[in-house]
């Protein structure tokens, strides 16, 4: 995977000042999920709390779905969107699942009409959180409309569940690019001076591969504590980071977002939709 980094790298901070031109619009123009007379699904969970997806909508109280620019823009190519119609409570008779679609389109670029443009879905907690234990059980991008359906992933996308605050103050990721279809990425960043744009100094990640990231559900727990990340995918333990362990609070985020590059995400799959699905999320904070 070093010979990939440089080129992972320049995508990824790209990303990054795209995400944080589409940060800025939130305040303006954040969709509370939810609606009036219903109840927050969390549930408590030895001082946390539990997510399951089980209700009828998103808890207002607890999530809010974006509405704005998303990462992956290329002057003249490509630009992104983060669409609140792409998020669905979804059942069947596995279970309940919040879903995030993702959609790319040939369409106007800047002056280029023969551009790409992606519309996905990012859902972020209304309250930030420090050291403990966070849990996802998801199905990464895949091109099936239904949870335990057939499908698989395409060029294109990331789908992510991560903790994120402040231009990468805190940053720690699983990530899946569409480039790398059996790759799962285990990542965090420290920028010391989130005044300024992160350098690949603050960037520590590992993969695990061979891995099937789209076919099926996985659960994935990263534990954060004061100078250590400890990576766990099916209750197995996989690395231990102790480079660029950041320290300050952090959003809860689950995304879903289009690209249309030879780097991070691949080049865009126009005319295909993909789906990512969350059975349930978790966080237990540190004792």
């Amino acid at each position: 995977m070093l010979n990939r980094f440089p080129l992972r790298l320049s995508a990824k901070a790209t990303a990054i000042l795209a995400f944080l031109a589409a940060w800025s619009l939130l305040s303006p123009s954040v969709l509370a999920a939810g609606s009036k007379g219903h109840s927050p699904n969390a549930k408590p969970s030895r001082g946390g709390w539990q997510e399951d997806f089980s209700g009828s909508s998103l808890s207002k109280k607890m999530w809010v779905v974006a509405s704005g620019q998303a990462p992956g823009y290329r002057a003249g190519d490509h630009i992104g969107y983060y669409d609140p119609s792409n998020v669905k409570l979804v059942s069947d008779s596995t279970g309940s699942y919040l879903r995030l679609q993702l959609t790319q389109q040939t369409g106007t670029v800047d002056t280029n009409p023969g551009g790409t443009v992606s519309h996905g879905a990012l859902v972020y907690s209304k309250s930030k959180y420090g050291y403990g234990t966070y849990e996802w059980r998801m199905r990464m991008s895949s091109t099936s409309s239904t949870p335990t359906g057939a499908g698989d992933s395409v060029s294109g996308s990331v789908s992510a569940g991560f903790v994120y605050v402040n231009n990468s103050q805190t940053e720690i990721d699983f990530e899946f690019s569409g480039l790398d279809p059996d790759t799962l990425y285990m990542v965090n960043w420290l920028n010391p001076n989130p005044q300024s744009d992160p350098t690949d100094a603050d960037e520590t990640f590992d993969t695990l591969y061979p891995f099937t990231v789209s076919t099926t559900f996985h659960d994935y727990k990263f534990i954060w504590q004061p100078g250590e990340i400890d990576f766990y995918v099916d209750n197995d333990f996989q690395f231990s980071h102790t480079k660029n362990v950041p320290s300050a609070p952090a959003y809860f985020m689950i995304n879903h977002w289009g690209t249309d590059s030879g780097n991070w995400g691949g080049t865009a799959t126009v005319g295909t939709t993909r789906y990512f699905y969350i059975d349930s999320v978790k966080f237990t904070p540190s004792p």
